[in-house]
């Protein structure tokens, strides 16, 4: 497995679509910050040209971090069953369990050092960029990397599984969309009429995320705000950890090659 994992970081070290995506992410980011500060400076009456309000663009968002990883991973292995990989891999003698476990870690991996460099230049360039003013800090957005993290790998486990299950990407994204943000909205809409459907349904990241969270101009009130919403995110991601990964396990060892 540690071989294979070397051959994955190689290739991914020798892949420009992975530099490509960090730089466009990056790039995306100064621009946003760019375009409010020159409509602050040119603009007297403009409301948006703070660290606040680009920061609260994350912050009412986490789900963004879940979207990404899935990304990331579709960059990283959609080609592999077109390229033959997994039945030049297999045929090498190393498992399917192997071979799964491998990509979610490199895929994990390669996805926490593009957030570092993202990130940094997000934070940096809206601090020297924009007013320093409104509800929503730079330690919300901190503090959302831990309390999204568990979601986001889950998420990330996830796309290995859909990607490696199906062989169209299309039906794998829409697979992916459908248990990450489709059932748990359907589940909701159900919980309205029936109590304990209702109960399930806000252990869901998707409706938690939209429920109990208030993120605007005026307050900034995150689910990671106490000790009890953090719990919450972390026990909803490693629930998903836990269950994508036994999913992973049990249905590619049955899947043909």
């Amino acid at each position: 497995m540690l071989n294979y994992m070397k051959s994955e970081f190689y290739r991914v070290l020798h892949s420009a679509v992975v530099y490509v995506t960090a730089v466009i992410l990056g790039v995306l980011t100064i621009i946003l910050n760019v375009m409010l500060a020159g409509f602050n400076r040119f603009s007297t009456d403009f409301l948006y040209g703070t660290t606040s309000f680009s920061f609260s663009n994350l912050v009412a968002n986490p789900m963004v971090y879940c979207y990404m990883a899935f990304i990331i991973v579709a960059i990283l292995y959609e080609a592999n069953k077109r390229n033959g990989d997994l039945k030049n891999t297999i045929a090498y003698g190393i498992s399917r369990t192997k071979i799964f476990a491998g990509k979610c870690i490199v895929s994990f991996i390669t996805s926490l050092v593009i957030l570092m460099i993202v990130m940094t230049v997000y934070i940096v360039s809206a601090v020297l960029l924009l007013k320093h003013s409104g509800p929503t800090e730079i330690e919300d957005l901190l503090l959302e990397i831990p309390a999204v993290s568990l979601i986001a790998i889950s998420s990330l486990i996830l796309g290995v599984v859909v990607l490696e299950l199906f062989n169209k990407s299309v039906i794998a994204m829409v697979v992916w969309y459908l248990i990450f943000a489709g059932i748990p909205t359907a589940l909701f809409c159900i919980g309205i009429k029936v109590e304990f459907i209702q109960k399930i349904a806000l252990w869901m990241p998707e409706n938690f995320f939209r429920v109990e969270m208030q993120v605007n101009m005026a307050q900034c009130t995150t689910i990671w705000d106490t000790a009890e919403g953090m719990a919450k995110c972390l026990i909803s991601g490693a629930i998903g950890i836990v269950l994508f990964s036994i999913a992973g396990i049990l249905l590619l060892r049955k899947k043909e090659i």
